[in-house]
């Protein structure tokens, strides 16, 4: 369980039961149970279509569900309306007002409300000074960047205290630096609030950086749901391993197993380690994922555990990606750091040997 921010307000305890949502003969949400933790950070993860906004937009009460049940708290909100939610939402277009100041847009809730105007003008100073626009209160929000237009909203959302904030994809909009400094500024506004905060993205490196837990989606169904380091290092299967960072699959052959431990043979003949899941028994042939992190690539010799041929090299500054063929002709991505004296040091067309660490391998579920 999540421990509460000292200074903030509780936030809400979410239990999705058995959700199901239909379009006609459509499925947008297929069965899904979550439950979300007081005070938490949590992400719905995953590709356009698979049902994360829709989930989303069920727990503001903008759409109802088909079966299953939304508790809050312990109450079921499945069929209320969102005024009657404690609940807020910050969508991708930030849906500010135009013809207001930056003051009026974050105390019109707390105004529409009808709470007293000292008070409005006292939280709406506290929201300034929480998002770090303190001298922008006067200004039209057409006067402001992307990123201030961003605080503005957010601000507007944590005004009336709700016990949840949903982020409909709200960094979609702004460049890459800005998404960056954003995914910071949003974690930081959630742990002083101490407010529930429920964050929709198809961005994976959105999802892994701020998020206590994750749930990634694919079709209307959950296909995982853990801390960050778990869905990268132990994913579920063959989706989640995919679509969560770069991932290299290799074919296999298991030798023998001792614990949560195979011996599995590659199609080179080499034989490396490779973990599993815990209820799982692996036999016969399997495939194995092994992040492009961890292998190392150097020149050919008889230890390497892969051979191949490099297809093309990108330098991205910090680390450079080796793009090689193996000798049975699979795709196998190479990810180094780069030293001080500078890049990798190898050519497209040169042949390299590839090490990897005995225990990075992962056989996933079929």
């Amino acid at each position: 369980m999540h421990q509460q921010p000292a200074g903030t307000t509780r936030g809400g305890d979410i239990d999705m039961q058995n959700v199901v949502k239909d379009f006609g003969h459509f499925r947008a949400v297929d069965n899904v149970s979550l439950k979300i933790a007081s005070n938490e950070f949590f992400t719905l993860l995953g590709p356009s279509g698979c049902g994360k906004t829709t989930l989303l937009r069920m727990l503001a009460g903008f759409e109802m569900p088909t079966g299953g049940k939304i508790l809050l708290d312990k109450a079921d909100i499945s069929l209320l309306p969102p005024n009657r939610r404690p609940i807020n939402t910050v969508f991708q277009n930030y849906a500010l007002f135009p013809h207001m100041t930056v003051a009026e847009n974050i105390g019109f809730g707390l105004k529409m409300l009808g709470r007293p105007k000292a008070e409005i003008e006292k939280v709406t100073q506290d929201m300034l000074r929480l998002v770090q626009l303190e001298a922008r209160g006067k200004h039209l929000v057409t006067q402001l960047s992307g990123g201030q237009q961003q605080r503005v909203a957010l601000a507007r959302a944590l005004a009336p205290q709700p016990k949840v904030l949903l982020l409909d994809e709200p960094l979609s909009a702004l460049d890459l630096k800005l998404r960056k400094s954003m995914q910071i500024e949003l974690k930081r506004l959630q742990m002083e609030t101490g407010i529930t905060f429920v964050f929709v993205t198809h961005d994976q490196e959105e999802a892994l950086t701020m998020s206590d837990r994750i749930a990634v989606m694919s079709e209307g169904k959950v296909r995982q749901v853990g801390a960050p380091d778990a869905i990268y290092d132990r994913p579920a299967d063959r989706f989640v391993a995919d679509f969560i960072g770069e991932t290299n699959f290799l074919a296999a052959d298991v030798v023998s197993v001792n614990g949560n431990v195979a011996r599995v043979r590659l199609a080179s003949g080499k034989e490396i380690a490779a973990r599993f899941a815990e209820g799982t028994q692996p036999s016969g042939k399997v495939t194995v994922v092994i992040r492009p992190e961890h292998a190392r690539a150097a020149a050919v010799s008889a230890e390497a555990d892969l051979k191949g041929t490099i297809q093309t090299i990108v330098y991205l500054g910090t680390d450079t990606h080796i793009h090689a063929v193996l000798e049975d002709g699979t795709h196998f991505t190479v990810r180094q750091q780069n030293s001080r004296s500078g890049p990798c040091g190898f050519s497209t067309g040169e042949q390299i040997g590839i090490h990897m660490s005995d225990d990075v391998a992962q056989i996933l579920r079929d």
